[in-house]
């Protein structure tokens, strides 16, 4: 075997971190998935047991419909749109910080 065949690996600090970052990132991603699915069964059991049920059930329609919702978002988006939500979030922070909203200064003397 000869060794330029093989992939050349990095062993440094950095793409440690790189590797670790795309592997927690792909692993909490297909976690996000799998809970959005729970959500989207649990949704779909609550709703058929809100239906056949008497006035004794107390599930709220709101909640089952959240569950499915959410539930479909995260079973479809996963790490993707958690990571969209929080780069809104980043914009409206650094928007924030950096003097986008201007308040009169006289209104507070």
């Amino acid at each position: 075997m000869n060794l330029t065949n093989l992939p050349f690996a990095s062993w440094d600090l950095l793409s440690f971190f790189e590797n670790a970052t795309n592997y927690v990132r792909m692993a909490g991603g297909s976690l996000l998935a799998l809970m959005g699915t729970v959500g989207v069964v649990w949704g779909g059991v609550l709703l058929v047991k809100k239906l056949m049920a008497s006035q004794q059930d107390q599930t709220s329609w709101v909640k089952i419909i959240g569950l499915i919702f959410i539930g479909g978002a995260l079973m479809v988006g996963g790490f993707s749109l958690i990571s969209t939500i929080a780069a809104g979030g980043r914009t409206t922070i650094e928007d924030l910080g950096g003097g986008m909203i201007l308040f009169g200064l006289d209104q507070f003397r």
